[in-house]
């Protein structure tokens, strides 16, 4: 078990599905699982659900949410709730990078294995 993580040390990967967002895996515990995120210029994630809860925080530059179908901006320092289950999809409409870290409750298997599982609204699953 590590009690301390250093971001810079954790090995990254590209997260499925997702368009210039580069993921890693900073904790896996009981209940939450958590990823820090990095999000290029103009980067994107499809409108998705999925069952967990999501909580994060922007520590770089700026997010949009689309949540249940309206725009919220979060800059750097704010913070973001998404309950299981609600139609989210994310993009970074700057030039410069976004660093986002997103708790999800309960346990994300997916993230476990590297791979983004998720619903379109369409009701097909993706990868």
């Amino acid at each position: 078990m590590r009690y301390v993580v250093d971001p810079l040390q954790v090995e990254e990967w590209s997260l499925n599905r997702h368009t210039g967002v580069f993921a890693k895996l900073l904790a896996d515990g009981q209940n939450m699982t958590v990823l820090y995120t990095t999000w290029l210029a103009y980067a994107k994630a499809p409108e998705h659900t999925h069952m967990h809860e999501q909580m994060g925080l922007c520590l770089q530059g700026e997010i949009v949410f689309v949540i249940d179908g309206k725009d919220f901006l979060v800059k750097a320092g704010g913070f973001y709730h998404i309950p299981g289950n609600i139609s989210h999809a994310e993009r970074n409409d700057r030039s410069e990078p976004a660093i986002l870290v997103d708790f999800f409750s309960p346990p994300r298997e997916d993230l476990l294995h590297r791979r983004f599982d998720a619903n379109t609204l369409d009701g097909k699953s993706f990868p």
